[in-house]
């Protein structure tokens, strides 16, 4: 009986010590291919762009990317480039639809001293191939997905707020809608003092005379120049022109709504169209959604 406990002791200690082992076993893997693991999936890759390397995942999260990316070099040589994507990263490129890839793009660089201040990409290098290595980040729940070219993704699909403009111009109504980190490269310039808005990839153009910075609520602004491009044409009056201030057009933005990143307007009132010409009378014109203009101290 004695005989048979002891066996049965030794048996269930062998049995733990297995365990352990494989557990370290697995730990010691997942340590030594650098790619953390985590309930959440980030599918990542990496390619070469001439002498600057671009990392592309399908997410935007709220803690940074740490990514080491090796290039094989001819001769069996390797060479680490440690990436860091900071938290919050947004640079979203369109795959067609609504699917989306996060992009960073990383140039390495030396600073004014003279000292490496990045790992860098040396043109002269004779690559190979490069992978990603080890990837990791300070939240846990995300882990990550190494793709190569021969993998399909898991697009990512944007939650970011719509940005819409619509107006009516004489008899046609003209409408656009984009998310907004796609719709806006707005900014107001202190020098001389004017805004230039520029919506939906140069789409719609205005052009403000003299007005201050930042925007507000109720606030109204000339808008002497403006330019939209709608049906495989440009329609409006040239922005460099040097009567565009003084060319008799009467369109004005109202700002309605403002808050600490968007801003909502209303649009009405005659524009001069140089390019036509003709004059435009323009009504029901409505902005929701526009992320607010950056400031240019130039």
């Amino acid at each position: 009986m004695r005989i048979m406990l002891y066996a049965i002791r030794f048996f269930a200690a062998a049995i733990f010590i297995a365990m352990l082992f494989s557990n370290c076993g697995k730990d010691a893997v997942a340590t030594r291919n650098g790619i953390q693991q985590g309930a959440a999936t980030i599918e990542i890759n990496a390619v070469k762009i001439g002498n600057s390397l671009q990392v592309r995942y399908n997410n935007v999260i709220g803690a940074s990317i740490n990514v080491t990316v090796t290039f094989h070099l001819a001769g069996r040589q390797d060479k680490n480039i440690l990436v860091q994507i900071p938290a919050g990263y947004q640079h979203l490129q369109s795959w067609g639809g609504d699917n989306y890839i996060n992009t960073f793009d990383y140039t390495g660089y030396v600073d004014s001293t003279g000292n490496n201040s990045t790992s860098v990409i040396d043109g002269s290098w004779n690559v190979m191939s490069i992978e990603i290595t080890a990837v990791n980040c300070p939240d846990k729940q995300y882990g990550f997905k190494v793709l190569t070219g021969a993998d399909d993704w898991h697009f990512y699909h944007p939650k970011d707020p719509l940005t819409t403009a619509s107006f009516i111009v004489n008899k046609d109504t003209v409408a656009y809608s984009d998310y907004d980190f796609n719709a806006n490269a707005s900014v107001y310039r202190t020098d001389p003092g004017v805004y230039t808005f520029v919506f939906f990839g140069y789409q719609l153009q205005m052009f403000s005379a003299r007005v201050s910075y930042p925007l507000q609520s109720g606030m109204t602004i000339d808008i002497p120049a403006m330019v939209y491009h709608w049906n495989s044409r440009n329609y409006g009056s040239q922005p460099d022109d040097g009567d565009s201030a003084s060319n008799g057009s009467t369109l004005r933005l109202t700002i309605t709504k403002v808050t600490s990143t968007h801003f909502d307007a209303t649009l009405s009132g005659k524009l001069w169209s140089s390019r036509q010409p003709d004059t435009l009378f323009i009504s029901e014109g409505k902005i929701q959604n526009a992320l607010l203009p950056g400031k240019w101290d130039h």
